[in-house]
């Protein structure tokens, strides 16, 4: 069973009879501090369409909220670290036996062990539809939750060579959904000067459709 914040979800219920943000550039404040109840409210009524084969892997989208508005986090993967090597990804990885079976027990765990997120420093807020990858041909479950920002951060130098974090403004102003300089296959979000495509785009891609509303128009499903 998941385990949904409830503090969260109470308060996005409390802002739905008022507009998401406000679009006066004056009043930033307050459209910021309503992104994330917004965002809660819209993954708790999401029903993600799960693939008919049991998840073998989880990841943790993290989420943030500072004075510019609500960022998301990622991990650059070290070199020689299997076939998803030197890519741009959420924290995560493969079920093993001390999780029992549970997919949020791995993505809280792989969170920690890779960039020192501590499971009690994370809200979860919901979750998206299962993708399977093609490099590695496992099945990917991904959570959703917020963290406090800033983040001590402590990544695993032999798993991790970077942090990287990009407002989700920022995702959906630069998005490549056709041809792009990185000849990757689309869609492709630029950060920090990396590509982040693949499995990891498409879950981006998900989170932006979903919460596009009150962003702007939601973009084509991928």
């Amino acid at each position: 069973m998941i385990r949904m914040d409830s503090d969260f979800i109470t308060v996005a219920r409390d802002h739905q009879r008022t507009p998401a943000f406000s679009r006066d550039p004056n009043d930033s404040n307050r459209y910021n501090a309503r992104m994330l109840p917004v965002i809660a409210r819209a993954l708790k009524s999401y029903q993600p369409k799960d693939l008919p084969q049991k998840a073998n892997a989880s990841v943790l989208i993290p989420l943030f909220q500072n004075s510019t508005g609500t960022g998301l986090v990622l991990i650059h993967r070290a070199r020689n670290t299997g076939p998803h090597s030197g890519q741009m990804a959420f924290p995560g990885g493969m079920v093993e036996v001390r999780d029992r079976g549970d997919l949020l027990a791995t993505a809280l765990r792989e969170s920690r062990e890779e960039i020192g997120v501590q499971p009690d420093d994370v809200r979860i807020i919901g979750t998206l539809a299962q993708r399977r990858t093609v490099l590695s041909s496992l099945t990917v479950k991904p959570f959703v939750g917020v963290i406090p920002y800033p983040y001590p951060f402590q990544p695993d130098v032999r798993e991790v060579q970077g942090i990287s974090t990009a407002a989700l403004k920022d995702l959906v102003e630069s998005v490549m959904v056709g041809e792009n300089p990185y000849s990757l296959p689309p869609p492709v979000y630029p950060v920090d000067g990396k590509p982040v495509w693949g499995l990891t785009a498409k879950m981006i891609t998900e989170l932006l459709d979903l919460i596009g509303p009150v962003i702007q128009e939601p973009r084509s499903k991928i």
